[in-house]
């Protein structure tokens, strides 16, 4: 039984040192398929591009966006992201509107660039947020002024966009957040879509290398619970933790 029992620990060891390289090489991966999309799409970000009017808002997001100097396209994006079109979402968080911009983003941005001077007395209300065109220029400058606080990095604007650039600053770039992360590529993942870009080439959609890893690292814990427990019963046969 002894001996069964340290092959079995011996096998245990060597599998579970094989699916942690397994594990690390397919997360390296990914990291490389999100380096070389997102490398792609802030090279080409600078181009200002035009959507075509069959997207919701086109005409409104183009106009806007080149008045901020951002790509067209990038705007659209984001929109679909974060509201997908639906100019009264309303976020638990309190973002309103079609670009999802809390209140405090819309002071700031409104008290330099005097979006709303003029059109009602007082602060901006609720309908102001709602409004599609305020929302969507509003929005548009406060990405510009994202992408110029990043000296043009659009991925770094975009995770500021959705962390804050507190989070960003403090990180020194896009933060661990799964939030954060999940939603830059999403972004950008509708940009290839609008753009005459093809995205980086992959084997399998990188949800389905995600879905893998998450799979090999289940069995890498269940593969250590199993030597645990064969450890705890050699250590009883031996009395010792020394194995021969």
């Amino acid at each position: 039984m002894r001996p069964r029992l340290l092959v079995l620990w011996r096998i245990g060891l060597v599998v579970f040192v094989i699916q942690l390289v397994i594990y690390s090489i397919i997360g390296y991966g990914i990291s490389g398929i999100h380096n070389k999309a997102w490398e792609k799409f802030n090279g080409n970000s600078y181009v200002i591009a035009d959507v075509d009017n069959k997207v919701p808002y086109g005409e409104l997001i183009n106009r806007r966006a080149r008045q901020a100097g951002i790509n067209g396209q990038i705007v659209a994006s984001l929109i679909h992201a974060e509201s997908s079109f639906q100019p009264r979402a309303h976020s638990p968080a309190g973002a309103y509107g079609l670009m999802q911009i809390i209140p405090s983003t819309w002071r700031q941005v409104n008290e330099q660039a005097k979006v709303c001077a003029g059109r009602h007395p007082g602060e901006c209300t609720v309908e102001c947020y709602y409004n599609e065109e305020l929302n969507i220029r509003i929005g548009t400058l406060y990405l510009s002024q994202l992408v110029n606080r990043y000296e043009g990095n659009m991925v770094l604007a975009l995770a500021a966009y959705n962390a804050g650039p507190g989070a960003v600053d403090k990180y020194g770039g896009i933060p661990p957040y799964d939030e954060t992360v999940n939603y830059v590529n999403r972004v950008i993942g509708y940009w290839y879509e609008l753009s005459s870009y093809s995205m980086p080439y992959t084997i399998f959609a990188e949800e389905q290398w995600e879905y893998i890893r998450t799979a090999i690292g289940w069995w890498c814990m269940v593969t250590l619970l199993g030597m645990v427990w064969i450890a705890g019963r050699l250590h009883r046969y031996y009395h010792s933790w020394r194995w021969r």
